[in-house]
């Protein structure tokens, strides 16, 4: 199999491929019945090999034979029934499409809330009406203002579900916007045809709960649907917009997007790369711990390759543009995101089924009712209220509430303890979570090195080794120099004299007739430095002070507060825990040790992609959460099946997590437990809502359940449901084994 670029408009190929690989963006969904009809409309022509639509992460993820069908044409066929399939290149204009839906489904929750609170009153006076509580003459003009006061819902706020179930309905694939629509009209037909002929047994109550409880659930969806496009425009925002290009004889800025291979730019020291590129003059430092996780900065020189995302900590370099945008590393992984993002959960996939097989059951039941009672010679009338009661009482509210219900207050509970998820998905995933891998720099380490130790030599005393080498840093921007001087005073002599900055080598300090320099082993051996023999692995800073070696400063990774505990935590509750780093394997295998991991479980120095595919390779076996916190992190932590940005992360690495814990890494082992507690609430009701079907639907049938009863029947399911959900706010702590 050939797999051909994201891009639908990519260039020719050598030779055409036997079957295209695809992920693309869908425009106008509203909700996952949208994605099923889109998903069955495209499963059905010829030539698609693989479809799967995905409403959360808006796209499609297609495959097909470009022998027998092309790209043009299958967004013909998605255009026909009223959406849009396009290349996700412009991802940053999905927040377009997106907020206008949620402002409409905002508008329609609030007209269902007010009007369908002064339609259920009337509505409970007649209910209370056989008790003697209200008089039989005031029942009519109370069906009627109940009926008055449901009218902007179902003419406005229903609209949302008669659309998609017609959608739905047309693409052969009836799921519960279509039994929702169909139940809805049913109600309020026959509540007019009652009112109309004299009776005040109307059902609009019915309808209006049912349309208000439907709208929440899509407003919770919906706020999902941000989430992968903020995702994507995270990654292409870690890059300038414009860029220093030579052009015409002089450096010129130009936008980003402008700029072609071949071209040269400019990199000045604390400015972030746009572009992949190729060195071409100047030597320095680059921060490239975004993209591989390296505490060190890493020396580049002449034809040294660079990649757009990384940080120059000092000197200046002129690169040679070898991918413009698009075509970068970065467009790369944003894309592999993408994908990864649009793949359905366990829970999705179970809604997606009882949608498939709920509709015809129901709607079958509904006709069996109404043929039995033709065979057995009952009215018309009575035909027809059996009929809807069947509709009314099999109403999925109980069932289309069982998963948000849990999501919204279980989200309360965590938000209160500074959890946040931004996937609803996503408590289900951390409930499955049997394994945990961290990312170490940042995640487990701070970005700041602390002082380990110090060897002097005999000429100084380490104390005066110490401020030696905090004077001679003063005012540069390394980690190292940062680490020093949160731990030492600069002396009056910092600010005096002048300091030449060789990148990847190290400090002169000119002060009077005095050099001191400051840097790694080899660079004071160039300068005709005695330096004692030793592995220099960037976290060590040697000194010298007129041509005589006056000893060097150790320097390690600093581990956060919580990390040890959190470590503990997890390993008492028996979760197996590795170590993922773009680090060197010395540096992990201390932090390691500091905490606990066992040493077959450190993997050092993996680049983004090999952290994505090692978490995939642990998601065949076990459920895999990945702790992270920077870009490198961002494609393991979308893979992941549950992605989490600790402490301090970056905004991609946030936006890329399903969960994030900006308090750090303790609340991760409470995360879980919760997790859990939500799936065991979650399947509670399901089974309630389903045996609540299962129980009500053959009575129904059987003409035992009048209409009234039916709307109060199914208005107590929904109750039983919150009730249960409501269990979440309360138990204990701690944290669950896997």
């Amino acid at each position: 199999m050939t797999i051909a670029v994201s891009s639908p408009t990519g260039g020719a190929q050598a030779a055409p491929p036997a079957d295209i690989e695809r992920v693309l963006a869908v425009e106008g969904m509203h909700c996952a019945g949208c994605a099923a009809a889109v998903e069955a409309r495209l499963r059905r022509q010829p030539g698609v090999i693989e479809a799967a639509v995905n409403f959360t992460a808006d796209s499609a993820v297609l495959r097909w034979e470009a022998s027998s069908t092309s790209f043009a044409r299958l967004q013909r066929v998605v255009a026909r029934l009223g959406y849009r399939l396009r290349d996700p290149d412009a991802a940053e204009d999905a927040d377009a499409e997106i907020d206008p839906v949620r402002r409409s489904l905002q508008w329609r929750l609030a007209v269902a809330v007010f009007f369908g609170m002064w339609s259920m009153m009337p509505s409970l006076l007649i209910y209370l009406a056989p008790l003697g509580l209200v008089e039989p003459g005031v029942t009519r003009p109370l069906a009627v203002a109940a009926g008055v006061m449901a009218a902007p819902v179902l003419l406005y706020s229903g609209t949302h579900f008669y659309r998609i179930g017609w959608r739905t309905l047309r693409a052969g694939v009836p799921g519960l916007d279509t039994l929702i629509g169909t139940a809805v009209m049913a109600a309020s037909l026959v509540s007019i045809w009652h009112l109309v002929h004299g009776s005040s047994a109307v059902y609009f109550d019915a309808a209006v709960m049912l349309i208000t409880f439907q709208l929440l659930a899509r407003l919770i969806d919906s706020g999902v649907r941000r989430r992968a496009s903020a995702i994507i425009r995270g990654y292409l925002s870690l890059t300038p917009e414009e860029v220093r290009i030579w052009q015409h004889g002089a450096w010129r800025p130009t936008a980003t997007r402008a700029v072609v291979p071949g071209q040269r730019l400019r990199l000045q020291a604390g400015e972030e790369l746009a572009l992949d590129g190729r060195v071409v003059a100047g030597t320095g430092e680059m921060d490239v711990s975004s993209l591989s996780g390296e505490t060190a900065p890493r020396p580049v020189g002449l034809d040294a390759r660079l990649e757009a995302g990384c940080r120059l900590v000092n000197g200046e370099l002129e690169l040679c543009v070898t991918a413009g945008v698009g075509e970068r590393r970065l467009d790369a992984i944003a894309r592999s995101v993408r994908a990864l993002l649009s793949r359905k959960s366990a829970m999705q996939r179970l809604a997606d089924r009882l949608a498939r097989w709920l509709l015809p059951l129901i709607l079958a039941a509904a006709a069996l009712t109404v043929g039995l009672g033709i065979a057995q010679g009952r009215a018309p009338d009575r035909l027809v209220i059996d009929g809807l009661a069947v509709l009314i009482i099999a109403c999925p509210c109980a069932l289309s509430l069982a998963i948000p219900l849990v999501v919204v207050l279980g989200h309360a509970r965590l938000v209160a303890l500074g959890i946040l998820f931004r996937d609803p998905a996503a408590l289900e995933a951390a409930a499955a979570t049997e394994v945990v891998v961290f990312d170490k720099t940042g995640t487990l380490t701070t970005g700041t090195p602390s002082l380990a130790s110090m060897e002097p030599s005999e000429a100084i005393s380490a104390a005066a080794l110490r401020q030696l080498a905090a004077d001679a840093l003063y005012g540069v921007a390394h980690p190292i120099a940062a680490g020093l001087m949160a731990a030492t005073t600069v002396s009056p002599l910092a600010a005096e004299g002048r300091r030449d900055i060789r990148p990847g080598g190290g400090i002169a300090w000119y002060r009077e007739a005095t050099l001191t320099l400051a840097g790694r082993h080899a660079w004071l051996r160039e300068h005709g430095i005695a330096v004692p023999a030793c592995e220099d692995d960037g976290m060590v800073l040697h000194l010298a002070q007129d041509g005589r070696y006056l000893g060097r400063l150790l320097f390690r990774e600093t581990l956060r507060p919580d990390a040890r505990a959190t470590i503990a935590r997890l390993q008492a509750a028996g979760y197996p825990l590795y170590l993922l780093s773009g680090d060197t394997p010395r540096a992990c295998g201390e932090i390691a040790h500091a905490l606990g991991i066992p040493v077959e479980h450190v993997l050092a120095g993996r680049s983004p992609e090999q952290k994505s595919r090692f978490v995939a390779s642990l998601e065949r076996h076990r459920g895999v959460a990945f702790v992270g916190d920077g870009v490198n992190d961002g494609l393991a932590l979308a893979g992941a099946r549950l992605g989490i940005a600790a402490g301090e992360a970056s905004v991609t690495a946030s936006q890329a997590a399903a969960v994030t814990l900006p308090d750090g890494l303790a609340r991760i082992p409470d995360t879980l437990h919760l997790a859990r507690r939500a799936r065991r609430l979650m399947r509670g009701n399901l089974v309630w809502a389903v045996g609540y079907n299962t129980l009500a639907i053959p009575l129904a049938m059987a003409g035992w359940i009048a209409p009234v009863i039916a709307a109060v029947a199914m208005t107590l399911s929904s109750l039983c449901v919150l009730a249960n959900s409501l269990r979440i706010r309360h138990g204990r702590g701690g944290v669950d084994a896997p």
